[in-house]
């Protein structure tokens, strides 16, 4: 989850660069007005599923409330691949993806596979 900005609906609410995920868990509730099912993560990268230096990306996500989740590219580390929206699913979280794919995909290229 390279990236992460959080709507309400129609209105947005905050961005969160990428291994923040720890601070997401406490800022949602301080600048989130609204219940969280109603909020919108759009990502560039498929949240993680697994533990490195910082928790799941996709246990933050459903931890926090968030019910809908939209994500450009899936993870091609092999640890990912597709795990992470299965957790989301799993857990009736909806996930749309492939949404600015391309560009997305042209943007990280250089930087996908270096972990």
């Amino acid at each position: 989850m390279l990236g992460v900005s959080l709507f309400e609906p129609d209105e947005y609410r905050f961005a969160i660069k990428h291994k923040t995920n720890v601070k997401i868990e406490a800022l949602l509730p301080n600048r989130v007005s609204g219940p969280m099912e109603e909020v919108t993560a759009y990502v560039t990268l498929e949240p993680c599923s697994f533990v490195g230096r910082t928790p799941a990306c996709s246990s933050v996500i459903i931890k926090s409330g968030i019910k809908r989740v939209v994500v450009a590219i899936l993870d091609p580390d092999e640890r990912n691949n597709g795990k992470g929206l299965y957790a989301l699913e799993k857990e009736g979280i909806k996930v749309d993806i492939g949404i600015a794919s391309r560009e997305v995909s042209e943007f990280l290229y250089p930087y996908l596979g270096k972990s």
